[in-house]
């Protein structure tokens, strides 16, 4: 449960070219713009409800440093995401992979892994209780021969919806919630499937608690997943507690990195019926960036 190229990654940068810019405005303006369409929803696999601002675009990488210690490659995860209006935003993603230099193995070796598809609607306020709901769904489409712990070869269809309530009495406190289907099918016709994965529809409720009163966040959810597969269907738990550091742009900007990072560590205690327990570290760097950030920075190491 804790186990999870070049031309692909670079076919996303030249996606991710902003709107044309605005007339100048205050430096202080400008870095306010620049957190509204960086901002992070999401941290390891939670996701947090909001959309981008019409017409602004980001690319958004998310290595897995777990991957050092657990695999033969690593994935490089990569997703373009662009606010069409003001409540939708379309997604389009790469998973390539490359082989690890410190891990050999049968699955050493280089691949785009799959693709991902989708779209978010912002729903607003629901149900009189949550302050921000958006509901979306993504497609996860194997490409190539994908290890299995990549894209089991299966086409993943999923619907989801998240929501979110900042706490009146602790307004750095936001109680969210995330709820999803994920359902895999022979979509592609992949034959044959490789020897091990197993059919699996998934339906998974996420509650959890996010305090976050400055650049640093601690966070504490708890994950219920209700898995049927050919043999029938069994139950899976997950708790897991863990820190987020949001670097300010100001701080990155000090150090000469482009664009948003994010740095994230949880440990995880998991459970699936009929498999035991699986317990854990992960950690993830998030950056959000947009293609004009990025060949602005060249420009600026060139002419130092």
């Amino acid at each position: 449960m804790l186990r999870r190229t070049p031309t692909p990654l670079l076919a996303a940068l030249l996606l991710a070219i902003p709107a044309p810019a605005a007339p100048a405005a205050a430096p202080g303006a400008v870095d306010n713009v620049r957190e509204r369409i960086l901002r992070m929803t999401d941290f390891l696999d939670t996701v947090l409800p909001g959309v981008l601002a019409p017409d602004n675009m980001t690319l958004q990488l998310r290595p897995k440093l777990g991957d050092l210690r657990d695999y033969e490659y690593l994935r490089f995860p990569a997703v373009v995401r662009y606010g069409l209006t003001e409540q939708w935003e379309l997604l389009g993603g790469l998973m390539p992979f490359t082989p690890n230099p410190i891990n050999r193995g049968r699955e050493h070796r280089w691949g785009p892994g799959e693709a991902k598809l989708g779209a978010r609607y912002d729903v607003g306020r629901t149900f009189g209780f949550f302050d921000d709901t958006t509901v979306g769904f993504e497609a996860r489409i194997p490409l190539g021969h994908p290890p299995v712990t990549i894209n089991d070869h299966y086409t993943h269809l999923k619907p989801f919806v998240t929501a979110a309530r900042t706490l009146r009495g602790w307004p750095a406190t936001t109680l969210y919630f995330n709820f999803s289907y994920d359902r895999s099918v022979d979509l592609t016709h992949r034959t044959p499937v490789p020897q091990g994965p197993e059919r699996r529809n998934i339906i998974e409720g996420a509650p959890g608690l996010l305090y976050k009163p400055g650049e640093f966040g601690w966070f504490v959810e708890s994950r219920v997943r209700h898995i049927r597969n050919d043999a029938g269907h069994h139950l899976a738990h997950e708790f897991q507690l863990g820190s987020i550091w949001d670097v300010p742009l100001a701080r990155t900007g000090r150090w000469g990195l482009p664009g948003k990072w994010q740095a994230e560590l949880a440990y995880r205690v998991g459970h699936e019926e009929g498999r035991g327990h699986d317990t854990g570290f992960s950690a993830r760097v998030n950056w959000r960036t947009t293609l004009r950030e990025v060949l602005n920075h060249r420009r600026a190491v060139r002419t130092r």
